[in-house]
C-alpha cells in the first residue's frame, strides 16, 4: 500500500519530518502513524468523552510528538 492510499479518507494529517511520519485521524478516537512508504507503525487513542474535532486532535498529536523528543 503507499502513503497515499494509506491517507484516503483522513480528515487531519500532521508531518512529522524528523521522525519520518506521518499522523493521520480518521475522525474516530485513534490516530493512525504511518512511515513514508504508508506502513502503519504506531496508533495510539485519544481519550476523553467530548467530541473530537481537529483542533483537539492537532493538540494531542502535538503532546505526543513533543513527548517522543
Amino acid at each position: 500500500m503507499s502513503l497515499l492510499d494509506a491517507l484516503d479518507g483522513a480528515l487531519l494529517t500532521v508531518v512529522d519530518r524528523d521522525a519520518r511520519v506521518l499522523y493521520a485521524w480518521f475522525g474516530g478516537a485513534g490516530v493512525n502513524i504511518y512511515d513514508e512508504h504508508g506502513a502503519e507503525v504506531d496508533y495510539f487513542t485519544i481519550g476523553g468523552s467530548s467530541k473530537l474535532t481537529a483542533a483537539r486532535v492537532r493538540a494531542v498529536i502535538e503532546r505526543v510528538r513533543a513527548s517522543h523528543d
